[in-house]
């Protein structure tokens, strides 16, 4: 019943926020950044990406599971790696992601920015979690689950970070090199480690704490602005990849001929 519900209401509110999109910015050019657009297109994938949770089942896992136990919480192997999580997750995302950010002196808006980080950490790790629950529900070995999530959170990660999220909804925050530098050093060792000590123990709720704790600095750190928040913001660059769509390149001086 609970889910039933769950659904309906993020259907309801996914579905205003089209109407909404469609009435304000559906003719707004992909050159042009508006706060107000991206929260909505934000909004939009952020219901998509519930309405897949919930209809998964791994809400209710969220839930049904303990965050940790008791013999968990005494076992040294636990406790180690668990620090491990934490600790990279701090050293890549609230050190090495800001020093390779741009932010073109956007204002900080930090009340908004936690809101959002909270729902962006909370979405992808729910997301990700369902690519790993649904291959849970299958009889394959524990390694062979852990390969295949990986394989699927990859090519989903991939798609909508570069050819949807880096031109729709983060205002210009990156170049060529950062992107490759935030791929390798951050986003793939962070699933990697995250996702073995899933596989490993089953906790599904620190799976998604350590997404929203990810998610929280990347906000703040590249300035995503307020829906309110008023000015001219750097659009994305874009380049044509995969069938001529645009995905976002990262931001490059232009040079004079």
């Amino acid at each position: 019943m609970f889910t039933c519900i769950y659904i309906t209401i993020v259907v309801i509110f996914g579905a205003l926020m089209v109407g909404i999109y469609v009435i304000k910015y559906k003719r707004l050019p992909i050159d042009i950044w508006k706060p107000g657009a991206a929260w909505t297109r934000a909004l939009i994938y952020f219901s998509f990406c519930n309405i897949i949770i919930a209809a998964s089942g791994t809400l209710e896992q969220i839930f049904n599971r303990p965050f940790f136990t008791s013999e968990q919480a005494s076992e040294p192997f636990w406790i180690l790696y668990i620090s491990i999580c934490f600790i990279f997750v701090f050293i890549a995302y609230w050190i090495l992601w800001p020093r390779n950010t741009l932010t073109f002196d956007r204002k900080y808006y930090i009340g908004s920015e936690i809101v959002f980080g909270i729902i962006w950490g909370y979405t992808t790790g729910g997301i990700l979690l369902s690519f790993y629950h649904l291959w849970s529900l299958t009889s394959l070995p524990p390694g062979a689950i852990y390969l295949l999530s990986i394989i699927c959170i990859s090519v989903w990660q991939y798609f909508i970070q570069a050819y949807f999220w880096d031109i729709y909804i983060s205002p210009e925050h990156d170049t060529p090199k950062s992107i490759l530098f935030k791929t390798f050093a951050c986003h793939i060792p962070n699933v990697l480690i995250s996702l073995s000590f899933l596989t490993i123990w089953g906790n599904y709720a620190i799976f998604l704490l350590i997404f929203i704790i990810a998610l929280i600095p990347s906000t703040i750190f590249q300035r995503f602005p307020a829906p309110w928040a008023k000015g001219t913001f750097h659009a994305p660059m874009v380049k044509t990849g995969i069938f001529g769509l645009p995905y976002g390149s990262g931001y490059e001086e232009k040079k004079e001929n």
